[in-house]
């Protein structure tokens, strides 16, 4: 694979590993990416078969001779360190200290993961057990791999749904340097922040920038809603097809401050995924 000359904007999608790891980077070049999102294993298993060295190489020279950067692996969805029961707890912070490692041995520079779910213990409790958690974790981290606490929607018990949950989540843990923000534009939507146009996502981003810290905000996921604003729904739209104008997310490609972070699409019709991607290089450059 040659490589290209990297684009200024940092815009890809969650790109699948079917065939080997390696082919990730070659779908995700055929669609214009210029980062990536992916799963190292199933999204629904708590833990995944060793990665063989020789699919690891295959991997890294595939990313390196790409124009790929600030990549991510997204964990399992079923990891849930700020539960309630003492058995799913437990099985959490082995999975994410399993999916850490996976991300350390690719040299994926970041892991996306949702911050968990209180099940009937609160949200103070839920908080300080997922900081207590996240620095179990984080103190047998060998590599470089920063962990980045996704904004979620709010269904359900789900902590993660207000700026102020990452911002005591961050502040709790003591492995800081290891640890960023992933915004996603639906669940902060869903969850009550009305950026369904560009001068609200510029009121929301001041309040992101106020409670949380612009530095600490790693990646962006660009999705669009099904649901109104303060539904709690996680349902995501193909940009354009949902409830948040086109011009938010061309604000987002334009936001100075938002430049150098990944912004990865998560749509429901990957079909579409080169479509957007080049929707979002056009507004990065208008």
């Amino acid at each position: 694979m040659i490589k290209k000359q990297i684009s200024e904007a940092l815009v890809g999608a969650h790109i699948s590993i079917a065939g080997g790891l390696y082919k990730s980077v070659e779908r995700a070049i055929e669609i214009g990416c210029t980062t990536m999102q992916i799963f190292t294993k199933s999204n629904r298993s708590w833990f995944g078969e060793k990665i063989r060295e020789e699919e690891i190489e295959k991997f890294k020279e595939a990313l390196k001779n790409s124009c790929l950067s600030k990549i991510m692996v997204h964990s399992s969805y079923l990891i849930n360190i700020g539960s309630g029961k003492e058995d799913v707890e437990k099985k959490s912070i082995s999975a994410l200290k399993h999916e850490l490692h996976r991300a350390e041995q690719l040299g994926i520079p970041y892991l996306v993961f949702h911050p968990g779910a209180h099940l009937g213990i609160g949200e103070e409790e839920c908080i300080k057990k997922i900081a207590k958690n996240l620095d179990n974790a984080l103190s047998e981290s060998t590599g470089e791999t920063q962990i980045l606490l996704e904004t979620t929607a709010g269904q359900g018990t789900n902590v993660g749904y207000k700026f102020e949950h990452l911002k005591d989540i961050y502040d709790l843990c003591k492995h800081k340097k290891h640890l960023g923000i992933c915004l996603d534009t639906c669940h902060i939507y869903v969850a009550g922040y009305d950026i369904s146009t560009k001068e609200k996502f510029k009121k929301v981003l001041d309040e992101f920038k106020k409670i949380v810290g612009i530095k600490k905000l790693k990646a962006i996921h660009l999705n669009d809603s099904k649901t109104e604003c303060g539904s709690r729904k996680d349902r995501h739209a193909n940009l354009g097809n949902g409830k948040i104008s086109l011009k938010t997310f061309q604000e987002i490609m334009q936001n100075e401050s938002l430049k150098n972070i990944p912004k990865i699409l998560e749509t429901p019709d990957p079909d579409k995924y080169a479509k957007e991607i080049e929707m979002l290089k056009k507004f990065a450059t208008d």
